[in-house]
């Protein structure tokens, strides 16, 4: 009897499944993590990127839903629910483990994942401003099922010296244990080095209207560290190709295009004027007729004021990419370029003579990246040198207009990743657009400035959210967030 209740080891044993592991491997959550980065399904993706944030930067015209679509304030949700049930939860989760593990990979491992985590949170903060931050995916960790909102400041306070603080370890040596489960950089701890100092780079320049000097700062920071230098460096997701699936293991954006190209998705004019008035070679990559032409003369925008635009065959469609079975579902989805790298250096070169001080130098470098990444989409696609030597020739760069070219030039780049574009939009004033007349009502006439949070929130989390709307100033289309300064 003695010996009998001295010892439950077996006991112990029948209590536990061995066919259940107690805790998923640090690589399977990182591959989670960063395939929901780009979106749990094109369903989603469409509302917030394709109907609201394409339009409003003026690449793109869905003319199934009208132009009122484009300020629903309902489409701005979906982006905040997804990430925080998927990415978020996924990720913090994983820096909880890592912090945790005494495995020689592990100091390694959590600096990767935790420039991945700056990734997701960059992309959220920089949507609707204030958010769960420093709380956020923490549920079932500590109980904390009502995250509080850090501010705008605090978080990107925080995520600089988390990437610089990763950077340095990824700089020290040693190994991981993602390999093939990285779904960027195939466990490259060099191209997650200068993917960390890039990010910061982005992150510097998001503050030169609200912090010029901080901003100088960790853009010299980031750039001493070592950012991309090539096309290989790019930070990127390679998808399935995969008809019959609606995410998240296919391009969401490309299969938001194949799915809704019958008369509803069109090259915005302002984007097809750009192009065409200086004769670049990626209209053709682009863009295609609606029965798969890329011919360069057959391409033309709609006017995001066109009274026609929403009427059944009104013109010719204009499709992106899949029309013309260029790129369907397995088209590569780009969180940072390298063309996007060389454009910010050409920027600091120009605001504070860093990077060389070369601008034109690295404005060329950006352009030149930017036609010549497009051949990673794969089926034959590709800028000759040549074209590119043509292009800019064509057009010089002209340093009276340096910030001006930089960033229209940037708003082409990053095509396709809209809140990218938006954001970089918004902190640049470039390139200048016209809102849609609807806007005269809806928004003042102004384009908006953020996403408002969702309606989920503001039910579960009330205290939290009203706490969040008092500090930002306000929860609209037009609230400015902290970097967006007037």
């Amino acid at each position: 009897m003695l010996s009998f209740g001295s010892c439950d080891d077996g006991f112990e044993d029948l209590n536990v499944n061995p066919a259940k592991p107690s805790q998923i491997s640090p690589a399977t959550k990182l591959t989670y993590a960063q395939l929901y980065t780009g979106g749990k399904s094109y369903v989603a993706y469409l509302f917030w990127n394709m109907i609201h944030l394409m339009p409003d930067i003026q690449h793109l015209n869905i003319t199934h839903y009208g132009p009122i679509f484009n300020y629903k304030e309902g489409h701005t949700h979906w982006f905040f629910e997804e990430q925080y049930q998927t990415s978020v939860k996924s990720i913090v989760d994983l820096e909880v483990q890592l912090e945790k593990s005494d495995s020689p990979t592990a100091a390694i491992d959590l600096a990767i994942a935790r420039v991945q985590k700056v990734l997701i949170f960059s992309r959220l903060t920089d949507a609707y401003g204030d958010i769960p931050y420093t709380e956020a995916g923490r549920g079932f960790i500590d109980g904390i099922r009502f995250p509080k909102y850090d501010k705008q400041s605090d978080i990107y306070a925080d995520m600089l010296t988390t990437l610089e603080n990763s950077a340095a370890t990824l700089n020290s040596g040693g190994s991981n244990s993602y390999g093939s489960a990285d779904l960027l950089f195939g466990g490259d701890n060099t191209k997650w080095k200068k993917f960390a100092n890039s990010l910061m780079l982005r992150l510097a320049m998001r503050m030169v209207k609200v912090d010029p000097a901080a901003a100088q700062t960790w853009a010299a920071k980031a750039i001493a560290g070592g950012v991309m230098e090539s096309n290989d460096d790019i930070a990127f997701v390679q998808y399935e190709n995969n008809a019959n699936s609606f995410g998240p293991n296919v391009n969401p954006l490309t299969k938001c295009f194949t799915s809704r190209h019958e008369n509803q998705v069109k090259i915005s004019k302002t984007f097809m004027d750009f192009m065409k008035t200086r004769n670049d070679p990626r209209v053709s990559v682009l863009c295609s007729t609606v029965d798969g032409n890329t011919d360069f003369d057959l391409q033309f925008g709609q006017d995001i004021n066109d009274p026609t635009r929403g009427a059944a065959n009104s013109k010719p469609n204009i499709n992106i990419f899949g029309g013309s079975g260029i790129i369907i579902y397995d088209a590569p989805f780009f969180f940072q370029t390298y063309a996007e790298v060389e454009f910010m250096l050409a920027e600091a070169a120009e605001r504070w003579n860093l990077a060389g001080g070369d601008v034109e130098a690295h404005y060329n470098a950006g352009v030149r990246a930017a036609m010549s990444y497009l051949s990673m989409y794969g089926h034959g696609v590709e800028i000759t040198n040549t074209q590119i030597d043509d292009y800019l020739t064509a057009n010089p760069f002209v340093p009276a207009e340096a910030l001006k070219m930089i960033n229209e030039q940037y708003w082409v780049a990053t095509f396709g990743n809209g809140l990218e574009t938006y954001s970089n939009w918004k902190r640049s004033g470039y390139p200048q657009l016209v809102p849609f007349a609807i806007a005269a009502t809806l928004t003042n006439g102004q384009i908006p400035r953020r996403f408002v949070y969702p309606g989920s929130e503001k039910l579960n989390n009330p205290t939290n959210v009203a706490a969040a709307i008092e500090q930002q100033g306000g929860d609209t289309l037009l609230t400015r967030m902290w970097w967006d300064a007037e």
